[in-house]
């Protein structure tokens, strides 16, 4: 007599780990694909960086003030000759080229310049700005820190949007100085008539050689300490106004 087979049973092939277990896994997957993609970029960007230097001169003729407007670049003053600014750029590339323009229009110099960073680590644009001593000059960009050194006369006045603003050696008469979110800081060689620093988040540090001249001085800060060495004088014959949304301000003389 055979000997009946016994049925074959098939269980189904299925994934016995909870559900957050299998989340878990496909986020850390997700991660470590995102960090090796952009580990690639990175080292893409390292193998193909370039940089080369633009260099631009403008007659200024009879200008009675220069204005510089910038983009995403960070940007250093200096004193060069009379009627005539040289614009020297380091331009930095990687996957991508960083586009670079310069133009003018009256009294007004533009300069333009776009860079991915996400996909161009390292990528953008350094210039240094060679001004006509005692030009009156305004600098505005949108993205970049700003440095003056040795400004020896005349009005210097600098806004940013996002960057840190840092003037040492100054001579100038007045100094003004607005950034939406970046510390400032002042070195004065000589005593100038005014000095005006605003900040929304940043802190705001400026050393002024004692003299004759005296200071209406004010400060104010929404988070932050104060500590000044100036007296204040309400019919002194300068001024000296410091604002900043949340950081430190200090004032100090020499």
């Amino acid at each position: 007599m055979k000997r009946r087979a016994e049925p074959v049973e098939t269980v189904a092939d299925y994934d016995v780990r909870s559900p957050a277990v299998r989340t878990v896994i496909t986020v850390a997957s997700t991660l470590v694909a995102v960090s090796a993609l952009a580990a690639m970029v990175l080292g893409a960007s390292i193998l193909t960086r370039d940089t080369r230097v633009a260099t631009s001169q403008v007659d200024l003729g009879e200008v009675a003030q220069l204005v510089v407007t910038a983009t995403d670049a960070d940007i250093r003053i200096v004193e060069g000759d009379p009627d005539l600014l040289t614009i020297t750029s380091s331009i930095t590339s990687g996957l991508r080229k960083t586009d670079y323009q310069v133009g003018r229009r009256d009294d007004e110099i533009k300069i333009v310049s776009v860079c991915q960073a996400w996909l161009n680590p390292g990528c953008g644009v350094a210039t240094t700005l060679q001004v006509p001593p005692g030009l009156p000059l305004v600098i505005r960009t949108t993205d970049g820190n700003v440095r003056a050194v040795s400004i020896s006369k005349g009005v210097l006045t600098v806004s940013t949007t996002s960057g840190d603003v840092k003037a040492t050696g100054l001579g100038v008469d007045e100094f003004q100085v607005e950034t939406a979110m970046g510390g400032i800081e002042a070195d004065f060689a000589t005593q100038p008539f005014g000095f005006k620093a605003t900040t929304s988040s940043g802190n705001v540090r400026a050393m002024i050689p004692s003299g004759d001249r005296s200071y209406g001085v004010t400060t104010k800060t929404g988070s932050g300490q104060v500590r000044s060495q100036l007296t204040s004088d309400s019919d002194g014959d300068g001024f000296v106004r410091v604002t900043t949304g949340s950081g430190d301000i200090t004032l100090t003389t020499s």
